[in-house]
């Protein structure tokens, strides 16, 4: 009797501690599936914008939080002296501003994977704007010059109604009003810098002001001798852009490049380059407005894209995610062994579309996620592999040169 009564206890005891550990595991669950889901995609970057499905389209983050592009404080008066204060805060504004990548000549069209024509038309931020006496219009109440004497015009750029004086990084062009025997506008001033003085004679100008790739362009009036004021509102603001393997893998920055294209025509359905092969974590100043980027990770087909809208005034940080890996390809008699030298490669999808074509013992590719074929000849020979791409793992891939 004492026997069977200590063995139910024993079992109600057992009974009890299995209730408790499933109740344990209950609450604990939840929390160790929330962890294992966010440890697989970029933490604390802001909001996924994904267009079409992961495979085919792009998948972006615009990071929400935004900061002030600094600026030193405003001189109040064009003989004041900027403090110590302010020339620190101009250093900081140039090593965080002066990042725009050079524009490339030339013109060439491509089509994207939905169809959207890319017209590659980009424009110089070294050549004056075409046509910049048509552009403005003619002022009916021109008032009378009074020649003689000297106009001193004091110039200030700003990126918004409420932002500070720019210190640095404009580019100030005065242009006389009328035409040269030539059909050009004279340059008369070409000057890099922040707020400017310069002297005049009485007359009308033309003074354009740039700011990166955003600008503004004026008619002013000096009707006689004295002193002008003329501030420029840019309304512009920057984007600094980056890009992730999925999973916030980093990704190799040696073969990552941005193009930069407007928002698209409504016209022509197209998209006009504006900015060509920017760097990573490099900051390119802009008109506010939207813009098309689109990330390049190597050169065969690891692309995405999206629309980024830049604000007045604000440095938007922008990280993009690719479904892309490095892989090497080397062609191999054995399993680990040295790769062969000279071999021709041709990179395929499972419709037979050519991805990529390289020569050498191990050219390594970015490609997309996904499946592929690589084709390897060497001489009269031709051998062949499957192998997948997985989003930010890198590996080798080994083609063995003799029957499997």
């Amino acid at each position: 009797m004492i026997s069977t009564k200590a063995t139910g206890q024993r079992l109600l005891s057992l009974f009890l501690s299995l209730c408790t550990a499933l109740f344990i595991a209950t609450i604990a669950l939840p929390s160790f599936e929330a962890h294992a889901q966010t440890a697989q995609a970029p933490l604390d970057l802001g909001t996924v914008i994904q267009k079409g499905t992961p495979r085919q389209a792009p998948v972006y983050l615009k990071l929400p939080e935004t900061v002030p592009i600094p600026a030193a404080n405003p001189r109040k008066n064009g003989d004041q002296d900027a403090t110590p204060e302010a020339a620190n805060q101009q250093e900081t504004a140039a090593d965080q501003l002066d990042g725009q990548t050079d524009n490339q000549t030339g013109t060439e069209t491509a089509e994207t994977q939905d169809g959207t024509t890319l017209t590659d038309t980009p424009q110089s931020s070294e050549t004056a704007p075409a046509s910049i006496a048509e552009a403005l219009p003619e002022e009916d109440d021109t008032p009378e010059i009074e020649p003689g004497g000297i106009a001193r015009l004091q110039l200030s750029a700003l990126l918004s109604d409420d932002g500070q004086i720019l210190q640095r990084g404009v580019n100030w062009r005065i242009f006389g009003a009328e035409k040269d025997e030539e059909g050009q506008l004279p340059m008369l001033h070409n000057v890099d810098g922040g707020p400017l003085d310069v002297d005049l004679e009485p007359g009308s100008y033309i003074v354009y002001a740039g700011y990166g790739y955003a600008n503004l362009t004026k008619r002013v009036i000096l009707p006689k001798a004295g002193d002008y004021n003329e501030s420029f509102n840019l309304h512009a603001g920057a984007m600094r852009l980056n890009a992730v393997a999925a999973g916030d893998i980093t990704l190799d920055s040696a073969i990552l490049k941005f193009d930069i294209y407007t928002s698209e025509d409504s016209d022509t359905n197209s998209h006009t380059l504006l900015v060509k092969n920017v760097k990573p974590n490099h900051v390119v100043k802009l008109s506010q407005g939207i813009y098309h980027v689109v990330s390049n990770y190597g050169t065969a087909n690891a692309k995405v894209r999206g629309d980024v809208e830049i604000t007045e005034g604000k440095l938007i940080n922008v990280t993009m995610i690719h479904n892309a890996a490095k892989v090497t390809l080397r062609l191999v008699s054995e399993p680990g062994g040295e790769a062969l030298a000279n071999t021709i490669w041709t990179v395929f999808t499972p419709g037979g579309d050519v991805v990529k074509r390289a020569i050498g013992a191990f050219p390594t590719l970015a490609l997309a996620a996904g499946d592929y074929t690589a084709i390897a000849k060497q001489g009269n020979e031709v051998y062949n592999r499957d192998f997948s791409v997985t989003s930010g793992l890198n590996r080798d891939i080994e083609v063995l040169s003799t029957a499997q």
